[in-house]
């Protein structure tokens, strides 16, 4: 009887010790999910706004008002530094997936960024291709939109265990 009572509690306490770590590791598991959550809110928030600095500029590239568009790349270039903060918080916290759309969607903004003063350069000269460099921006804000779209799914993906 005193061998059945020492191998019952041997028992009982090897599967508590079980149920503690699976705890312990489903508790870890939530925070984590939770810091890659808020990394992911981040980026998407700083992806917004570099959306609208984005939006903002697009009117004045159809003119040639460079002083306009010089101070709205300011606050573009400022929105592309901010969503380049967050994205190093997301390669940090984001499986390979999610890292490689936000990859993608660093590169567009790169692109939006440089289009405008590729296109700053060109009115500055009063040269004619400053036209087909505003087309240039908007295809790269479409595939900006695109990328972001991607993104997002993926982070549902990840965020639902999938």
């Amino acid at each position: 009887g005193v061998v059945g009572a020492v191998v019952a509690g041997l028992v009982s306490a090897a599967a508590l010790r079980r149920q503690s770590r699976d705890q312990l590791v489903e508790t870890r598991e939530h925070w984590r999910r939770q810091l890659r959550r808020e990394a992911y809110v981040a980026f998407i928030d700083a992806a917004h706004h570099f959306k609208a600095q984005a939006r903002s500029v697009s009117p004045f590239l159809g003119g040639n008002e460079v002083e306009l568009v010089q101070r709205a790349v300011v606050g573009l270039r400022s929105a592309e530094q901010a969503l380049l903060g967050q994205a190093r918080i997301v390669d940090l916290e984001a499986p390979d997936q999610v890292v490689e759309a936000v990859s993608a969607v660093l590169a567009t903004a790169k692109q939006i960024v440089v289009d405008t003063s590729i296109w700053l350069e060109l009115a500055e000269r009063g040269d004619s291709a400053v036209g087909d460099c505003h087309r240039r921006f908007a295809e790269d804000r479409e595939t900006f939109n695109q990328r972001a779209a991607l993104l997002r799914e993926k982070i549902r993906q990840d965020l639902q265990g999938r």
